[in-house]
């Protein structure tokens, strides 16, 4: 079992996508791969996960939204490569 620690200042965005695995997959191939920082209060941003992407980015995987939400389904933390 993974356990996930967030930290005060940690940043999170929602990628979609059916997996870690498959964001892996295309950052592999050198694909270019945006979440959304979602913000209930709104002005959320799209980031690319690159070498700009803070190490420790919560990464939440959602595949459909919710009455308009994301609803993820997996998490991981970027690393500054590939998520884990």
């Amino acid at each position: 079992m993974q356990t996930l620690i967030i930290t005060k200042n940690t940043m999170d965005i929602y990628v979609q996508s059916k997996s870690k695995k498959a964001i892996n997959e295309k950052l592999a191939n050198n694909e270019v791969v945006s979440g959304y920082h979602w913000s209930i209060l709104g002005g959320g941003h799209y980031f690319e996960l690159d070498e700009k992407l803070p190490i420790g980015t919560v990464i939440k995987v959602y595949e459909k939204l919710i009455n308009g939400n994301p609803y993820a389904k997996a998490y991981g933390i970027w690393d500054g490569k590939k998520v884990k």
